[in-house]
């Protein structure tokens, strides 16, 4: 009964799905269809079928974790494992800047304090835009000793710059200092002199001239030899001088050779002339110790051929700020010398301008000055037998350029083999034509005068070894040579040198040291050492000390390990009275692994 029932509800419920619709009037219609035969077929073997209403059993079902389906898999996510980073192994190093200071115009000093190995020594990267300035990105220079703690580098006047120092390994910078900030501004200029008005122009020159007083003739007189006449509408009591030059248009009494002509009345002379050469005359009133005006130049060119002497500058050296050497080749005679005559403002130079003279007719070289960006023009001439000139060589210019030298001892402790002697080390920024000059002296402030002076000649050295006397303190620079004085100089280094007889040895514990002396010392000893530090420190400022009170005591134990590291060591006899080292032994160098 309870299938039929089911059975007719369905049917209903179907008749009324399909034939049951609202027609709406003007819209159209759809098709009316009734159960199909296939769905009558269907209730009909449902009305006959059992139906079992027995409950569903979900004790056999459990909640699962759905696994993502993935080609190749088996359904099931494969195990992941992470692989850490390797831990970055860093060398110790720290770095600090101590200072910035202007060396000369354009040029910056940086000094630096670092601990740690240095083994490819430094870069200093600098910047005006980037304030963290890096390597390679920004502008540097190289310093490749690792025991550099200073360099230079170059700055444009009125910029603010950025500065750090970093170390340089492996092709690149690891460890970087703080920052240093410096700006400078420009140097004063030197104003323009105000020209004098000219009168008349001569191979370019301006030169102003007595209208009254005039060469109206030359002409040949033989060999060597010219003829020249004047006029004077005034007069000249104490006579005239004939005054003259190769190169100058203006040749001038005091600068340049003359002929004197005591006799007021005269109008005429001879003068002596190279063959070959041409010269500039002017004649000038003589008032018994200068010329008071001048004639215009008149142009006389001495008939014959020229010296067969030759000269030729072949270089420029720049030996230091604002001094050059000047070379040249020679061929022919000269017993009276050479002249170097220079001038920033004329291009031609005369003897009228500034002049070095070179007496030596061997000699091949010699040194002018000027003044740091300004350009010079230079000639170089056989002096004759009157004083001026006869052959030339050609006109070169050069700029003095700023130095960039800059020198700092690295490096200082005795010598063992010869008592009272030092061994000391450099390193050196810039050029050294001339090698370096080492300065030993008492005085704190070493100079040629009161030194010592060992020479270096060779610019690629930066070691030497000064010799002194034993037990006595000195003060050591060293400088860029310039000839035979000093060009840049580092600051001084203050050192004693060791007493006779006084060793300090270590076996090869570096915790044990022994020594030998003379004589038992009353106060006892002090042992002091630095680490990482190749300059030999007085005891007051050494990174450690130790006292000895035994004055027979002839080996000692360090309180403290001395860990890895390279270390000087120093002994010395100590005054109990006055608290201080009064005899030093020998430097001691350490390395601790």
């Amino acid at each position: 009964m309870g299938k039929r029932i089911w059975l007719l509800f369905i049917i209903i419920v179907l008749t009324l799905s399909t034939g049951c619709e609202l027609n709406l009037i003007g819209t159209s219609q759809a098709t009316q269809s009734g159960p199909s035969l296939d769905d009558l077929s269907t209730l009909s073997a449902l009305a006959t079928q059992t139906y079992n209403a027995s409950p569903l059993d979900n004790s056999d079902l459990s909640t699962s974790t759905p696994v993502l389906e993935l080609p190749g898999q088996g359904g099931e996510l494969p195990t992941a494992t992470l692989t850490p980073k390797p831990t970055k192994t860093t060398i110790p190093g720290t770095i600090k800047i101590t200072s910035i200071t202007q060396k000369s115009p354009g040029v910056a000093v940086v000094k630096w304090e670092a601990t740690g190995n240095f083994p490819s020594g430094f870069k200093i990267v600098f910047s005006d835009q980037v304030n963290q300035p890096t390597y390679p990105e920004n502008t540097y220079a190289s310093i490749y000793n690792a025991n550099a703690r200073a360099g230079v580098i170059n700055y444009v006047a009125d910029r603010i710059y950025y500065v750090r120092v970093c170390r340089f390994i492996n092709n690149t910078c690891d460890v970087y200092s703080d920052l240093g900030i410096f700006a400078y501004a420009p140097p004063t200029k030197t104003p323009k002199p105000t020209r004098t008005p000219a009168v008349v122009i001569v191979d370019g020159v301006e030169i102003t001239y007595d209208p009254s007083l005039v060469i109206t003739k030359m002409k040949t007189a033989g060999s060597g030899k010219a003829y020249i006449e004047w006029t004077d509408s005034s007069s000249s009591g104490k006579g005239y001088r004939i005054v003259y030059s190769h190169t100058s248009p203006t040749p001038t009494l005091g600068t340049d050779p003359y002929f004197s002509i005591s006799d007021p009345k005269a109008r005429s002379a001879f003068v002596d002339g190279d063959d070959g050469n041409g010269y500039y005359y002017r004649i000038c009133r003589f008032n018994g110790s200068t010329c008071t005006s001048y004639s215009k130049p008149y142009i006389f060119n001495f008939p014959g051929s020229t010296s067969s002497d030759v000269i030729t500058i072949t270089s420029v050296i720049e030996l230091s700020e604002g001094v050059a050497r000047i070379g040249w080749t020679a061929e022919g005679s000269f017993p009276n010398g050479f002249k170097i005559m220079y001038s920033k403002t004329t291009k031609t130079p005369t003897l009228s301008d500034s002049v070095t003279t070179v007496s030596d007719g061997a000699a091949r070289s010699g040194n002018i000055s000027g003044t740091v960006n300004s350009t010079y023009y230079v000639q170089v001439c056989k002096v004759s037998s009157s004083g001026g000139c006869s052959a030339y060589s050609q006109i070169v210019y050069f700029t003095f350029s700023p130095d960039y030298a800059y020198l700092e001892i690295s490096g200082i402790a005795d010598n063992p083999s010869v008592t009272g002697s030092i061994d000391l080390d450099w390193y050196a920024y810039g050029n050294f034509p001339d090698g370096y000059l080492v300065l030993l002296s008492t005085n704190p402030t070493p100079s040629i005068s009161n030194s010592t002076v060992f020479t270096v000649a060779n610019e690629y050295t930066d070691t030497a070894t000064a010799v002194g006397s034993p037990n006595t303190t000195y003060y050591l620079s060293v400088c860029k040579a310039v000839g035979s004085s000093c060009g840049y100089t580092s600051d001084p280094v203050k050192f004693t040198t060791a007493s006779t007889g006084f060793l300090l040895t270590n076996a090869g514990d570096p915790q044990v040291y022994d020594w030998s002396i003379t004589a038992s010392n009353p106060g006892g000893y002090h042992i002091f050492w630095v680490k990482n530090n190749y300059l030999t420190p007085e005891w007051s400022i050494a990174l450690t000390q130790q006292a000895i009170a035994d004055p027979d005591a002839r080996t000692v134990t360090l309180g403290s390990t001395l860990t890895a590291g390279h270390y000087l060591l120093r002994l010395c006899t100590w005054d109990v009275d006055a608290n201080t080292c009064t005899t030093y032994s020998n430097t001691l160098e350490i390395d601790v692994n």
